[in-house]
């Protein structure tokens, strides 16, 4: 059966629910399955947070517009609006809200939630030793997990669904650069490194095995599947999007890139989302990327927004959330 077939066939895993008069269980131990919680001495002599690097960007967020035969994006809105990095979102399993982090100064960032409805976000995590990035919630969890810098280390952490933290996933994987969730118990880890490499690790046995090298940041799993989709870099001009079975590690090209861009998005119709500059572009099976959307001129405060780079889209694939690189007006315009 044709991969996008068989995708849009198959059911999504999901974790059983608890009794009524039952509290949830915690299905992770206090400390990793892969070894002891670690120990996080003084940070290195040059070391410098990832915080003080972080560009000023914004998320909007807009519709996707079905209702003509194109894809398109209409009604998009600056959520975060201000100066400074707001970055990385990820749409709640129920869509009403997103996760993000944001810098609250020049050399630490912390988890905020996003809720849509009402427009407002509120901060979830406040950790004034450590920054956070990537929040990603937990298949089955009330919680989320986040890449957790402290003083030169980073690790996959977990947290409550109030901020509250949980502890490490994993102890022997650092440093972590970013995830995504196969399933309830594993992931797919970007280990920095001279290359990068992509692991698959179980936070129930600990196992921990390499799948690949040199990959891109933009790890998703593929809608209604147990698959994950990274970027592969053969050489400086040719990056593949590529399907990875976490069970067997067998993997399968999908597309390539748009020169150089590597951060994208699944929509539940099997669509992959990938923006060159301000334009957006769709890929399904058996086509050549399609431009959907020119966001050149989609921004009510007069020029405040460059090009696009991280994308997601809900789970019931209504809503894109955009990372936009902030730009300031020039000197003496209006």
């Amino acid at each position: 059966m044709p991969f996008l077939a068989a995708l849009l066939l198959t059911p999504a895993c999901s974790a059983p629910a608890p009794g009524p008069d039952q509290p949830d269980p915690d299905p992770f131990a206090g400390t990793p399955a892969d070894g002891p919680t670690p120990e996080i001495g003084p940070a290195p002599a040059d070391y410098r947070p990832t915080a003080a690097e972080a560009p000023s960007t914004d998320i909007w967020i807009g519709v996707l517009d079905r209702s003509e035969a194109v894809l398109s994006v209409r009604d998009l809105f600056n959520a975060t609006d201000r100066d400074g990095y707001d970055n990385q979102p990820h749409f709640a399993p129920d869509g009403g809200s997103f996760y993000y982090a944001s810098a609250v100064d020049s050399t630490q960032t912390e988890v905020f939630r996003y809720v849509l409805d009402t427009r407002r976000a509120e901060q979830l995590t406040r950790t004034p030793e450590a920054s956070e990035f990537s929040p990603t919630p937990i298949p089955g969890q009330s919680a989320f997990s986040a890449i957790r810098e402290v003083r030169g280390k980073q690790y996959l952490w977990r947290y409550a669904a109030d901020g509250a933290s949980l502890g490490p996933v994993f102890s022997t994987v650092e440093p972590v650069g970013y995830h995504a969730w196969t399933d309830e118990r594993s992931a797919v880890l970007f280990v920095l490194g001279d290359p990068a490499d992509l692991r698959i690790a179980d936070a129930l046995s600990g196992a921990i095995r390499t799948v690949a090298r040199n990959p891109g940041r933009s790890l998703h799993r593929i809608p209604r599947s147990s698959h994950v989709s990274f970027v592969r870099k053969l050489a400086d001009q040719e990056w593949w999007i590529e399907r990875l079975d976490p069970t067997s590690g067998e993997t399968e090209r999908l597309m390539r890139t748009l020169p150089g861009r590597e951060d994208y998005a699944w929509t539940p119709q099997a669509e992959i989302l990938m923006a060159d500059g301000p334009i957006l572009h769709a890929w399904t099976g058996g086509s050549e990327w399609t431009p959907v959307a020119d966001l050149t001129s989609e921004d009510p405060e007069g020029g405040g927004a460059g090009e696009i780079s991280r994308i997601a889209v809900d789970p019931a694939g209504e809503r894109i959330a955009l990372v936009r690189v902030r730009r300031r007006p020039e000197a003496g315009g209006a």
